[in-house]
């Protein structure tokens, strides 16, 4: 096993960990962590698939390198120099995502809450609304980096459009919810990147 398979493989440990730690903590504080698709099945589907994708992708690649071949090797990605870049940006995207759930705290739900939850405004979600997707993307990007092949590529795409449709869902809801507030906060924060 390489260094950069190690290396990977304990950012997604700490991924797979951060996720069910937060699950925990919401079915604890008697919260349904799943919550309702609310008839937008369609991006909470993709991203599902997308993101299983991803994991079989990772998967694969911590316990066996060779199989970027097995799903279509990228010959000009496949560089150490590429792969520290994808080891980099898979970190960043972990930072991203954790620091996105921590800040939610109670409000974390996989798909929309059952009840109505507090808008979340503070921290990183004072610079973009969807810091969990973004970092999930970012991890996505940084597979397809660090394990180079159609397969990483079809993942990262899937991933891309899956949380795009589940976040445009995500904002008709918050709107409804929060009026006004959710508009106001949408004028100063970006959906995936700051503004400026």
């Amino acid at each position: 096993m390489s260094c950069t398979q190690i290396a990977f493989g304990a950012i997604v440990v700490i991924f797979i960990i951060s996720f069910i730690a937060a699950m925990l903590a919401m079915r604890r504080h008697g919260h349904d962590p799943k919550g309702i698709a609310a008839g937008h099945v369609g991006g909470a589907m993709i991203t599902s698939g997308a993101s299983l994708l991803w994991l079989a992708v990772a998967l694969f690649y911590i316990f066996e390198a060779r199989s970027v071949t097995w799903f279509g090797r990228i010959a000009l990605l496949d560089h150490d120099v590429v792969k520290v870049i994808g080891l980099a940006v898979s970190a960043l995207g972990l930072l991203v995502g954790i620091v996105g759930q921590i800040t939610m705290g109670e409000s974390f739900r996989l798909a929309f809450p059952r009840e109505k939850t507090r808008l979340v405004t503070r921290g990183i979600f004072g610079y973009i609304r969807n810091p969990c997707a973004l970092g999930a993307i970012l991890l996505t990007l940084g597979t397809a980096l660090v394990a180079p092949s159609w397969l990483a590529l079809i993942a990262l795409a899937a991933n891309i459009v899956g949380y795009d449709l589940k976040i445009r869902a995500e904002e008709t809801c918050l709107r409804q919810a929060h009026g006004a507030e959710y508009e106001a906060y949408c004028e100063k924060s970006g959906r995936y990147l700051p503004r400026f």
